[in-house]
């Protein structure tokens, strides 16, 4: 048995994530380059493009799909799951790139706001 299998991180249903400042530059570098690989010719020269995107980043041609879902704003696992099933992607699929992503800090948990505190009881 090795001793460095990795922790399975475990988010509740309401955890929102977001792009970190990181994750933002990432994003503007996507759009720029879907807006060169626009006036190209055909599949293979985008997804060239994509790949050659994703090195300085070091992140996956895909991971560019994800990053723009989450620079609409703060979303849950099941909202992003729910707002790419027209992509093909898969719930297994988008929690693995939100584990990846916030490992390498393109996106970051947002912190829940404390719950409001509750008014002194009076007894009289």
């Amino acid at each position: 048995m090795s001793d460095e299998t990795p922790e399975k991180i475990r988010f509740g249903r309401s955890q929102k994530f977001r792009l970190s400042q990181k994750g933002t530059e990432a994003v503007t570098e996507y759009k720029l380059m879907l807006e060169k690989a626009r006036s190209g010719s055909g599949r293979a020269q985008f997804d060239a493009a994509r790949a050659a995107w994703g090195v300085p980043f070091n992140l996956t041609a895909e991971d560019g799909l994800f990053l723009v879902e989450f620079s609409e704003g703060d979303r849950t696992l099941p909202e992003a799951t729910r707002n790419l099933d027209g992509c093909g992607t898969t719930a297994k699929e988008v929690k693995a790139a939100v584990e990846r992503l916030l490992a390498c800090g393109m996106l970051e948990a947002v912190v829940a706001p404390p719950p409001p505190v509750a008014p002194p009881r009076r007894y009289w």
